[in-house]
């Protein structure tokens, strides 16, 4: 509606124009009123539907026992979720340091839960996969899990997770916190609109698990004092593979992957005993000095190994972009897999996945940041040749200096170049140098043990 018509916007307007002429209201006189006649606020347009009315909530199963511990919360695609788990005295940045370390030094206990878990069953599931996935999964054994890359339509990467196979025509999906829904709003379209001739179904299940990660060189260690009567060596587990087990008679899943570079185990059990069973591994971990750590820990972690996330899955990324290139089938006939092959999606010079390093070993690399020559002389934006960008960036408290991934222009041949960080509108510019994004671990021997 126009400020000419009705009371909702007019008498606003007739104010304004009252204070530019210099006159009274009344003075400037009104236009013919059109429905509605009387002014409606602005808050019956919204409703009630505000605040928490609007976006949900969201809580783990062992969300009451992070708040005993007085850790503070983020929220991550409407999950409350433990930042840090600070000491007595502790500051938050020391907190998150020190989780950083254990992990790295011995082992840590992240709450998981948050991820999305989509239960895939049915004759036709294993060819669904092949369609939503850019890899193939025609060969997924039973009992392992392989890395899923799945594409939006127009080619771009939507999301990534894990793909279980617990039996011939049964999976189970995990998809980023943030993206759950999306992923599975798609795969229902999918299911009833693209192909409804597929004999599988998918369900969210996220709710209906209780999920926590292991993470260190002694996890294996932990694992072997929670479950006596298992087998968890190598041979019998080893990277990305699958157990199906029980706790006393409680069923629990068990996967052997990493987000962290170090040897890591995932453990999924029904969400009614997960504060038990959070509490138990707490039990068993003493000995090997276990600590739980949260989320900014979990993403200094990721950021050392070179592990994308949200800040590099932001809708514009392609799979060759963020160094994933050799898992597209070259075959085709998957979700995306024709405007993929658009030019400007295959360009060799599009922004590639780098890590970035401050030339001076101390200075902090800013997130969003311009990447520009190391030449650079003028702080006018509009006059520079913008190379690249950062996406993530963190102090390690591991490797003892500040770190970054980014993307840059033919960035896998520029190793070893010096660039600038630029971000003229906090007033920092950094000398970086351009390395690998994997900092940790980058032949995976600590990964695998």
């Amino acid at each position: 509606m126009g400020t000419d018509q009705g009371k909702t916007s007019n008498v606003n307007g007739l104010a304004i124009m009252a204070e530019l002429r210099g006159e009274a209201i009344p003075a400037v006189g009104t236009t013919t009123f059109r429905p509605p006649y009387t002014p409606v606020a602005l808050g019956l347009f919204a409703g009630a539907e505000t605040g928490t009315h609007q976006t949900p909530v969201r809580r783990t199963p062992v969300h009451a026992w992070h708040m005993l511990q007085g850790a503070p919360l983020t929220t991550v695609g409407h999950w409350l979720r433990p930042k840090a788990f600070p000491l007595r005295g502790e500051s938050f940045d020391a907190a998150w340091r020190r989780e950083n370390l254990a992990v790295r030094h011995a082992v840590g206990l992240v709450d998981v839960g948050t991820l999305g878990k989509i239960d895939l069953q049915g004759p036709d599931a294993t060819e669904f996969l092949q369609r939503i996935y850019c890899n193939n999964f025609r060969n997924l054994a039973i009992g392992k899990l392989r890395y899923g890359l799945m594409l939006r339509e127009d080619g771009i990467v939507m999301d990534d997770g894990t793909v279980a196979r617990l039996s011939e025509q049964h999976y189970l999906l995990s998809t980023t916190t943030a993206n759950a829904g999306k992923v599975q709003s798609q795969l229902e379209w999918l299911l009833q609109v693209a192909w409804p001739d597929l004999r599988c179904h998918a369900v969210s299940v996220t709710e209906q698990f209780a999920q926590f990660a292991l993470a260190g060189p002694q996890a294996r260690a932990v694992l072997a004092a929670l479950l006596p009567r298992c087998d968890v060596s190598d041979a019998v587990l080893p990277h990305l593979g699958l157990l199906q087990t029980d706790i006393d008679g409680e069923s629990v899943l068990l996967y052997r992957m990493s987000f962290s570079g170090e040897r890591a185990y995932e453990i999924a059990i029904g969400a009614d005993c997960g504060e038990a069973l959070w509490k138990r591994i707490l039990a068993c971990g003493a000995p090997y000095g276990i600590t739980p750590y949260g989320t900014e820990a979990m993403g200094v972690l990721r950021i050392e190994k070179g592990h994308v996330a949200g800040n590099e899955l932001d809708g514009r990324t392609t799979a060759a972009d963020l160094g994933l290139g050799k898992l597209v089938r070259k075959s085709g006939g998957f979700q995306g897999a024709a405007l993929a092959q658009r030019s400007a999606l295959t360009d060799p010079s599009r922004p590639a996945l780098i890590g970035l390093v401050a030339v001076d070993g101390i200075s902090t690399i800013r997130a969003g940041s311009q990447l520009v020559a190391s030449d650079f002389s003028t702080r006018e934006p509009a006059l520079v040749d913008k190379q690249g960008f950062v996406s993530s960036s963190t102090p390690s408290a591991f490797l003892g200096h500040p770190i970054a991934l980014g993307f840059l222009r033919d960035g896998a041949s520029r190793y070893g170049e010096e660039l600038v960080a630029a971000s003229p509108i906090s007033g920092d510019f950094t000398q970086v140098r351009v390395v690998s994004p994997v900092f940790v671990d980058s032949d995976n021997g600590r990964l695998k043990g």
